[in-house]
């Protein structure tokens, strides 16, 4: 066992014990404020500078290496890191520490990722006197809602000292624990919003050549909305375009006036997107104006593409062998189509996003995200700690090229 190895070891109960605090007591984007004060409580206990309030309930800490050496040819701040916001889910897990706010669960890992940094933050207080470069750690709000990472990054969280890297993880829970995967190029697709509007005219359900029926005509936008997939899209270029919500009338026997869709575009390409929102409105707008009412649709985007550096996941690969055998080193076999807002530190600096595995061993069916019944294995709390800390010490020793 190496001395960082041992040194992770002597704190790992007590991270997870911090873990089980936070998925106890979890809380929604933008009102993260007990997680937070936990976390600067745990940093000041721990000397560790840091800054509260930023982009809400967001948190910087800095450590500042005493051993800085050739500025200008190596990386000299590497960044890590954790979002901290649950999930609007009624838990289903039976464990001692489960949510103890009805309808609020830590459904996505977030309180892990947390954890997890907050461990690798009290590491690297103790080898403060001998690091080569600096550490920034961001605690994240509302990576579920409105992105708090472009938030972060906007008051300042990636300048003084300017970050040359951002590393963070997510837990998997189809991926064995134990075992960590990287992910070279495009990781996550972006995404973009829409709400599409249909209005017809109100009329009497037994006489319905006296109105025009915007259910009829929004279930036919729903359906041609798939042939922009398959038709207006390459196939060698992933699309996917969700309709997740309809909603019309209020009661049985009178055809509403208006119908209400609203629902996600996702994307591995950025000009892609603008072609698909261009699309998407034609479509919903002509398609209603076949059967005579009318359309109008809204677009909010959302995260943009996370792309990793292939570099820095080479270096993140070189860690990882420290401590791993081959068989527990994975690699995606493509990218997947969900967001996360992490891509957005990938916009103005070199990054690194990888997963760590939470599945059980004997488990052959794993809980998803965003499901009641998550429960990852806190095994894999010491993984990520281990490959936060290594990672940054093999980034902080590279060269840059």
């Amino acid at each position: 066992m190496t001395p960082i190895e041992r040194k992770i070891e002597e704190i790992l109960e007590e991270i997870i014990c911090i873990r089980r605090d936070f998925h106890t007591n979890p809380e929604l984007s933008e009102y993260e404020v007990r997680t937070a004060q936990k976390i600067s409580e745990y940093l000041t206990a721990w000397e560790i500078p840091h800054q509260t309030g930023v982009a809400g309930n967001g948190i910087v800490a800095l450590l500042q290496g005493k051993k800085v050496q050739d500025e200008a040819k190596r990386f000299q701040t590497i960044g890590i890191r954790a979002d901290m916001d649950a999930l609007p889910i009624q838990e289903a897990v039976d464990v001692p520490f489960r949510s103890v706010k009805s309808g609020v669960m830590h459904a996505c890992g977030h309180d892990i990722h947390t954890a997890i940094l907050l461990g690798t933050a009290r590491i690297f207080k103790e080898l403060e006197e001998d690091l080569t470069g600096n550490v920034k750690f961001f605690f994240q709000p509302s990576e579920e809602t409105v992105g708090g990472a472009e938030r972060m990054i906007q008051e300042g969280c990636m300048e003084n000292p300017k970050v040359d890297v951002v590393i963070g993880l997510h837990v998997a829970p189809e991926i064995p624990v134990g075992c960590i995967e990287f992910c070279k190029g495009k990781m996550n697709a972006a995404s973009t919003e829409f709400k599409i509007w249909v209005e017809g005219i109100e009329c009497h359900g037994a006489h319905p050549e006296t109105g025009i029926d915007p259910i009829v005509a929004a279930s036919h936008i729903v359906c041609a909305l798939q042939s922009i997939v398959s038709r207006n899209t390459s196939p060698t270029q992933p699309t996917v375009i969700t309709v997740a919500q309809f909603h019309a009338g209020k009661k049985n026997n009178i055809i509403p006036k208006e119908a209400v869709l609203s629902g996600i575009i996702r994307t591995l390409n950025m000009k892609s997107r603008t072609f698909l929102k261009k699309r998407v409105e034609e479509l919903a707008v002509l398609c209603a104006e076949s059967f005579g009412a009318k359309a109008r649709v809204q677009f909010t985007d959302s995260y943009p593409v996370l792309i990793n550096d292939e570099e820095i996941e080479s270096i993140l690969e070189k860690a990882a062998r420290q401590f791993l055998p081959k068989n527990k080193i994975l690699h995606c076999s493509e990218p997947s189509m969900g967001a996360d807002d992490f891509s957005y530190f990938s916009r103005v600096a070199k990054t690194v996003y990888f997963n760590i595995g939470t599945l059980s061993e004997g488990e052959s069916v794993p809980q998803r995200v965003h499901s009641a019944h998550f429960n990852p294995d806190e095994q894999c709390i010491e993984v990520g700690m281990t490959m936060e800390i290594l990672g940054t010490l093999e980034l902080l020793s590279q060269k840059k090229k």
